[in-house]
């Protein structure tokens, strides 16, 4: 049987202590100089098999070096080789109607290791990553909870529930041919591997799962997966892989994984142009299958995406992108999502993002619901990041009375 970790649920003044503990940890860190992180939407060249947002080397790249205690890391690194990076994200939401809890809010603390064991400093590297997540409950309910409280199809936030202190992904990277051929090989989070915008996280930019995950692709959680990419040529990028298509963060599915056969399948091809006076591209098209479970009578299910993002020059990026589904898992038959994020629009170091979204739910006599999501992130200092939003949430499909749903957000994440 597989292996599941027990714990003890986050009481609310745990929660609550724990999440306003990092917060007074990132007002101290006053910023010592304005040294910036990756830029906005941009992909870091040591990212790894994923260069989705929320992939581990994505997370790393996005930390800024101005605090004393972030640059003794990167001196750390340059003489080790070894990266560790820690964030702490807290998410509040409020609902404006809608049944049951509307006041919520959680935190997730995560642990980032990277160490680049073969080849550190040349296109050809073996590199490990690892990461380890842990999600507290703060008040009466989590944001993971309010959508489907509230009557939407597509939950408002991408995670932010409570979960206990997992290793989420551990896996090995190798570069080959100077870094044309890459493959990854452990245990990986199969929702960074492909269909992904550059936009795409909950942590840095817009919050509900229509733009933070991709709502018509069914990934399973963390568990064993293999994934490799060929580069033939600068601007063509191909991706494959394979996962246990019943992988769950908190489960050790190792054995099992080899005997129920169950697997999860996907491929990509992407176009990825520079473009004169505008900058960098990528042009995505792939499809996935996820196998039925025999055990608890999950039937399987199957789909495509078709994802875009472009920059606009240095401070802004847009992205679209349409998916399609069988949808006996997704319950989303089809969906549009559209969206642009600017850089020191209105505030310097701060960011300002707009999207929308439509879904076509698969259940007969739902609505269609449309979504529309504006947030202003502010750099309070080099490590500390505050950010304000809000949904405006049309036909929500599960909540017929309703003409329209509002969702005010919060968001502060400390990293280092």
């Amino acid at each position: 049987m597989p292996r599941k970790l027990s714990h003890r649920p986050c009481s609310t003044r745990a929660g609550a202590t724990l999440g306003l503990a990092f917060g007074v940890l990132g007002v101290g860190f006053v910023a010592a100089a304005s040294e910036p992180g990756q830029p906005i939407g941009g992909v870091a060249p040591d990212s790894g098999i994923s260069d989705a947002p929320n992939s581990i080397g994505q997370q790393l790249a996005r930390m800024r070096m101005g605090t004393v205690l972030n640059r003794r890391l990167l001196e750390l690194e340059k003489q080790t080789n070894f990266r560790l990076g820690l964030a702490n994200t807290i998410v509040f939401q409020q609902a404006s109607a809608g049944p049951g809890e509307r006041t919520v809010a959680s935190g997730d603390l995560d642990l980032f290791v990277r160490w680049t064991a073969l080849g550190a400093g040349t296109p050809n590297t073996g590199t490990l990553y690892c990461s380890a997540e842990y999600r507290y409950q703060i008040g009466d309910g989590t944001p993971a909870e309010l959508g489907r409280t509230i009557g939407t199809l597509i939950p408002t936030v991408d995670g932010f529930g409570e979960r206990p202190f997992v290793a989420k992904e551990l896996y090995w990277d190798h570069r080959i041919a100077d870094g044309r051929f890459r493959y990854g090989l452990g245990r990986i989070d199969p929702g960074n591997l492909f269909g992904s915008h550059r936009l795409q996280s909950a942590n840095t930019y817009f919050l509900n799962k229509a733009f933070s995950g991709n709502p018509t692709t069914d990934n399973p959680g963390p568990g064993l997966a293999a994934a490799a990419m060929w580069k033939p040529t600068e601007w063509l990028a191909v991706y494959g892989g394979v996962a246990d298509a019943n992988g769950s963060a908190t489960l050790n599915r190792i054995e099992r994984f080899f005997e129920d056969g169950e697997i999860f399948t996907f491929a990509e091809i992407a176009a990825l142009p520079t473009i004169a006076d505008l900058g960098a591209g990528r042009y995505r098209l792939g499809a996935w299958h996820r196998d039925s479970q025999a055990s608890t009578g999950r039937p399987e299910d199957y789909g495509f995406s078709l994802t875009l993002d472009q920059n606009f020059g240095e401070k802004r990026i847009g992205f679209f992108r349409y998916g399609w589904s069988e949808a006996s898992l997704t319950r989303i038959a089809n969906s549009v999502q559209a969206g642009v994020a600017i850089e020191d629009a209105f505030i310097e170091r701060g960011v300002f993002g707009i999207a929308a979204a439509w879904a076509d739910p698969s259940a007969p006599g739902q609505r269609n619901e449309k979504i529309v999501e504006i947030f202003q992130r502010f750099q309070l200092t080099d490590v500390l990041q505050f950010t304000v939003g809000a949904e405006a949430i049309f036909d929500p499909s599960r909540a017929p009375d309703d003409r329209a749903l509002g969702v005010f957000s919060v968001r502060l994440r400390l990293s280092i």
